[in-house]
């Protein structure tokens, strides 16, 4: 048949039947058209071939090898089709320091790029393979101090995985805690608030920036501040690095005109997506419209044999959703075909003993049901990525914390949501979302489902603060050096640099802090010095609920952002007074299984939540969100922030003083040494860390610390009651 245009090509490859001579070569004349005259379009029907490559009568094979090469896509090429001198461009493209492993036309223009020692700024698609410049640019040795910047601790647990492989050339840093190695090199592993935190670094020789477009303040990230730090700092060091993103317009000019830098914005895809909507149409109530879209959703999901991710607004929302495709496979008695489900087992048994062993993630799991976002462990959360690729876990119901940058085999991706949060999602984030379907080599084209509809389309130019200080932030700009102050930036530090010379260091130790919430809680100090001296001059532990809460209640009307304030069902939204509650309970018990168990048996929660299985759940996800967003990070952060400006104040009037660091070393900790801790980084769940005491020194460095414990047999693990689940953690850590 003749082909006319994109869309009547892609139907007929659609159809997956067997292809004549004749429409295989109506096809590649059309193909070869479109490369010329939309590359594009031409490359994502060369990809789609691919996909359809068993239907294609062999003798035309060869025919379509040659187009594949001339779309660049070299990883897809078949030698045995080439020619000689196509040999020889195949080989070109194969990179000298990955095995096996070779490089698309673009990749391998990077590649140059990155070997000549340029800074390269990179827009591209999620199946471009930007992060694999990484590791090759690591595997060519040809910089012995890096410092890789991402966004999550997902992406940065599967980047620690991925450069395993290079521990006898690089020491990888992943924690705070630990010193770099002064005899090889070193790779820090780091997200940008641990860049501004770590105090050891030498001299750094090149950093990465992933999902650079967080830069920017317009993005609305509330980690934009300490991302721009961090880049601050590291440009202090060196100005070679590599900044890499999807679908951005354009940079400012002066950071271009600043360094010698490559700009380089493609749209180089190596995956197809067909995208295609089940939106519910029609004049029908609000709960009618939300009943109809779920069972429209689960019965897609029943429909589909391979691995499918389902982006849902936030992590109550994705929890519930998942529990209620749950629900619906048990009331239909719909069997689930899953061979591999049985490797979810050991999982189980963890969470029995550990968290709750009526939590209903147990229950999903047992269906090859997972799901994935902010409040799950870390090494769970790893772990459930893991099985979903494995294929375990057919159905995996996510948040952002997995669709920014996580490489998984799902070949469908639905939009179920509109929203990242409390916020419509835009065209960009739709985009990454969608980028989430397909995988090279393993489903050249991915599905992306729409249950609402697509954003409005849009061009994103990153606002850089460092490069355009006229917007930027007052607690970017107090970091910088006089001479790094533009002119059109110095009247707005004035009101800042009347302050008085050591408050103003404190407020500059508070990295990422607003500066008006520090102010406002050293007036608020100064305001009631009597009872704030009461409260707040104690060291080490907290002696009453009322000394932390006072803390807390500070803190939480000038620092605490929308996201803070959950909402948790059944129970209402948080408050300073419930999150003291909560970290009190975890200071007394240092376990958040038995904090979960406490509430779970709570009479105020069993007044509030009469059904026993339902308490569990709201009690098991909000003590477990609590644990991530709070006590691993931000409470200690704020008790920091208070413990610094207490200390300013009280000294300033000669009164008693007191000092934070030991509970908020304990709370982020887990009450546990920070070396010890730092196995944690490792994907090692703190109860196996726990369990190891007396083989774990914390004068040792977590590497050797994990190399001691590698030693010992599964036999001697198993007799200090280890589980096969951190067993198996304790293997692949290292």
């Amino acid at each position: 048949m003749s082909f006319e245009s994109y869309t009547q090509a892609v139907d007929f490859l659609s159809q997956n039947t067997e292809i004549s001579t004749e429409d295989s070569f109506d096809l590649s004349k059309y193909c070869s058209f479109l490369l010329r005259n939309n590359e594009i379009e031409g490359r994502d029907l060369v990809i789609r071939i691919h996909d359809s490559w068993d239907f294609l009568p062999e003798h035309t094979k060869p025919i379509w090898n040659d187009i594949t090469e001339s779309a660049g896509l070299y990883p897809y090429v078949k030698p045995k089709y080439l020619s000689k001198s196509g040999l020889l461009r195949f080989e070109y493209h194969k990179s000298p320091f990955l095995d096996g492993v070779y490089l698309h036309e673009e990749q391998q223009q990077l590649s140059v790029e990155l070997q000549s020692k340029r800074s390269l700024v990179v827009s591209a698609p999620t199946s471009f393979g930007k992060s694999l410049l990484i590791e090759e640019l690591i595997a060519s040795k040809l910089y012995k101090q890096i410092v890789v910047i991402q966004p999550t601790l997902a992406l940065l647990d599967e980047t620690r995985k991925k450069l395993l492989k290079y521990k006898d050339s690089y020491k990888v840093v992943v924690s705070t805690s630990q010193e770099p190695d002064d005899e090889k090199g070193n790779i820090f592993l780091f997200t940008g608030e641990r860049v501004v935190e770590y105090d050891k670094f030498p001299s750094i020789e090149f950093f990465v920036i992933d999902e650079f477009y967080k830069l920017s303040i317009d993005r609305d990230d509330d980690r934009a501040i300490a991302l721009n730090q961090a880049f601050h700092r590291l440009l202090k060091f060196t100005n070679k690095f590599y900044l890499l993103g999807p679908m951005i317009k354009n940079i400012p000019v002066n950071f271009k005109n600043k360094f010698e830098l490559t700009w380089f914005p493609t749209e180089f895809a190596t995956v197809a997506v067909d995208e295609t909507s089940n939106i519910v149409e029609g004049k029908l109530k609000v709960k009618e419209k939300k009943e109809l879209k779920k069972l429209n959703l689960f019965n897609y999901l029943i429909s589909q044999n391979e691995q499918t991710i389902v982006y849902c607004s936030a992590p109550n929302r994705t929890t519930n959703l998942a529990l209620e495709f749950l629900q619906f496979l048990k009331e239909n008695v719909i069997k689930v075909n899953n061979p591999y489900v049985e490797e979810n087992n050991d999982v189980i048994e963890w969470v029995k003993e550990n968290i709750n062993g009526k939590w209903s993630l147990n229950d999903a799991l047992e269906f090859g049901i997972g799901f994935h976002h902010g409040a799950v462990p870390r090494h769970l959360g790893s772990t459930i990525v893991d099985y979903f690729n494995n294929g375990s876990i057919r159905w995996l119901f996510c948040t952002s914390t997995l669709i920014e940058g996580v490489n998984t085999s799902a070949k469908n991706v639905v939009l179920f949501d509109k929203k990242k949060g409390p916020k419509p999602i835009d065209f960009f984030d739709y985009k990454n979302i969608a980028g989430r379907s397909g995988r090279m080599k393993e489903h050249f084209v991915g599905n992306v489902i729409r249950f609402e509809d697509q954003p409005e389309q849009m061009e994103l130019f990153i606002d850089i603060p460092l490069f355009n200080q006229e917007e930027a932030p007052l607690e970017i700009l107090i970091g910088l050096e006089d001479e790094e102050i533009e002119e059109k930036a110095k009247p707005r530090l004035e009101e800042f640099n009347s302050l008085p010379d050591d408050l103003k260091d404190v407020v500059k130790l508070n990295t990422g802090i607003s500066i008006d919430a520090q102010l406002a809680i050293v007036k608020k100090l100064e305001s009631n010095l009597p009872y704030y001296n009461k409260e707040l001059a104690w060291s080490s532990l907290p002696k009453s609920f009322d000394n932390l809460s006072t803390i807390i209640e500070l803190c939480w009307d000038t620092l605490a952002g929308p996201g803070d304030k959950t909402y948790i069902e059944g129970i209402g939204r948080l408050s300073a007074r419930w999150l003291a509650s909560f970290a009190f309970s975890y200071i007394n018990l240092k376990s958040i299984g038995a904090v979960i168990n406490t509430y779970i048996n709570d009479s105020f929660w069993t007044e509030k939540i009469p059904d026993r299985q339902k308490r569990i759940d709201t009690a098991t996800y909000s003590i477990l969100h609590i644990t991530r967003h709070w006590f691993d990070y931000k409470l200690p952060k704020w008790l920091n922030v208070v413990s610094n400006l207490q200390e300013y104040v009280f000294k300033k009037n000669n009164l008693k003083y007191g000092n934070y660091s030991f509970i908020s070393s304990s709370i982020e900790n887990g009450f546990l040494h920070p070396n010890i801790a730092a196995l944690s980084e490792y994907d090692i769940p703190l109860s196996a860390i726990r369990k190891l005491d007396k083989y774990i020194n914390k004068d040792r460095t977590p590497e050797m610390n994990i190399i001691n414990l590698n030693q010992l047999s599964d036999e001697e693990l198993s007799s200090n009651n280890l589980l096969k689940y951190e067993i198996s953690k304790i293997r692949s850590a290292f």
